[in-house]
This record gives C-alpha cells, structure tokens and sequence, in this order.
C-alpha cells in the first residue's frame, strides 16, 4: 500500500493540495497521512502567558490542532468514495522539515504533497517557505501543487536532467510510479546553454537513463537556452505537460536555478504540480 504525507495547515491551498491527493490515488490503495506541525516560531508571549500555571505547554498549544485535524480526518473518510482508501493523522511540535522526514520515516511514508503557500497566503509568497526549505532538504520525494491548481490526471511529465552526473532508478522512482499510474509520456528534457555535444561520460549517464524508462512512455528532448526553467516551463505550456520533476542535488544546475532570488520568478510561471526528488547518493 501507497503511504502518503499530507502537511496540513488547514489553508485553502493546503485543503487543495489534500484533494489532489486523493483525487490522484483515486484507483490505488493508498494510506493518508495528515500532518500539521507546530513551531516555536508560531507563539508569542502572550499565547504563552494565557496558559494556566498547572498546563502542560506543549499540551496546551497542540490540543487545538488535534482536535482541527481529527474533524478534517473523520470529514475526508465521510467523503470519501472508495474503500481503497484509509486516513490517519500525527500533530508534532517540531521544526517542519524535521517533523516531515521523522513522520516519513515513521509511517512508511513514499511521497509528500503539500501546497506550494502555506497559511499566511501572501501573494508574494509563490513559494511558502515551508515548502522551500522542504524541497531543499526533504530526505522524501516532495510534490507541491500550486495554489487553486484543480485536480487532474497527470498524462504527461517532463523532467530536467543535464546528464552531468548518473542518476539511480531508485532516485526517481516516485515518478515512475506516478507515471506508471495513468500510463503518461514522460519528456526527459536536456537544456543546453550551447550547442556543444554531449561530453562521453554525459552520453553513459543519458544511456543509463534511457535504462531506467525503458518500460516508460518516454523521449529525450535538447532544448537551447540560457535560463534552464524558462526553457521547461516555456515547453511545458507549448505541449501541454501536467506536471514537472526535478532531481535535488547542489551540483544540479537545474535544481539550482529555482532557488533564492530564482524561486520567485519562476513561481509565477509555474502552473503545473512539480515534484523534487531528493538525491540519495553524493
């Protein structure tokens, strides 16, 4: 059985994101995992000097959320319209990040979904930096759905590799699954800042690749550009692909280009779900 985490803020684009979810493990047995996570960050003195001298603190700040996340529990398996489906939930008092990869590791679970603004739903805010530091540093494969984004099937991936470095099957095989899932066309795409070839140890990582989705509905693709996600996004929109996956790894350029000042331009491109998997291997 699937296990999936859901981070759960109880914001529009959090509920949004948890309704993917399901809608996009509709035909498969699947477990849920709601999660929400309590930071220090999130209080102020006051909050604290309100709590009775007898309370337990750290009883007295989750007791709210429990009871918020098991009404949003009982309310998705009320809702829910298959059997194949069952829900659980877990409130910690952590940072994110590090309550994300323990609850991962705790339950089993194979993915994280999450929406890609939290709470405070600035406009601003592309990215909630929850979700960024998430993608950065989950030790799980993290698929973030932007904001209002309606669920749907995703017929069509495109993934950013540069062949710089070999990539394990077992890196990515949350969208193999994924893909497997609806049988879509996974465009493997190589953007080239120059028209240089492929040196020889690029063309045994591309053949490597070409190993790992011989059983996929796939191609390659080279596409010419100096600005790595402009080029993706801009291919994505021309053919219509769903969603897009990238692999996390400091010397990935294309992992690279999305972060810090590049996040926020490219966030308000982004109309598709994107999924970073995390690199497993140095």
């Amino acid at each position: 059985m699937t296990t999936v985490l859901l981070p759960a803020d109880f914001s529009p684009n959090s509920i949004n994101a948890i309704n993917f979810a399901i809608a996009t493990f509709k035909d498969r047995p699947c477990k849920f995992v709601l999660l929400h996570v309590h930071t220090a960050a999130s209080y102020v003195t006051d909050d604290l000097m309100t709590m009775g001298s007898s309370a337990s603190i750290y009883q007295t700040l989750i007791a709210s959320s429990k009871a918020s996340l098991a009404k949003l529990e009982v309310k998705l398996q009320k809702n829910s319209k298959t059997k194949l489906h069952e829900f659980s939930s877990i409130v910690d008092y952590d940072n994110f990040v590090d309550a994300v990869n323990q609850a991962c590791k705790d339950q089993g679970a194979n993915l994280v979904i999450l929406g890609t603004k939290g709470a405070s739903g600035l406009e601003s805010a592309i990215f909630g930096s929850n979700t960024v530091h998430l993608m950065e540093r989950s030790n799980y494969p993290v698929l973030a759905v932007p904001d209002k984004y309606a669920p749907a099937l995703l017929n069509r991936w495109a993934i950013g590799l540069d062949f710089e470095i070999p990539v394990a099957k077992s890196e990515i095989e949350s969208l193999l699954d994924l893909a497997a899932m609806t049988n879509a066309l996974v465009d493997i795409i190589c953007v080239k800042q120059n028209e240089d070839p492929l040196t020889a140890e690029q063309l045994k990582n591309k053949s490597a690749v070409a190993k790992i989705f011989e059983n996929t509905n796939s191609e390659f693709i080279t596409l010419f550009s100096q600005n790595v996600l402009e080029a993706i996004s801009a291919y994505c929109d021309e053919h219509q692909c769903d969603a897009i996956a990238l692999i996390n790894k400091r010397r990935n350029f294309f992992f690279r280009s999305i972060r810090k000042d590049e996040i926020q331009k490219f966030g308000y491109q982004i109309k598709r779900p994107l999924l970073v998997m995390p690199k497993k291997t140095e």
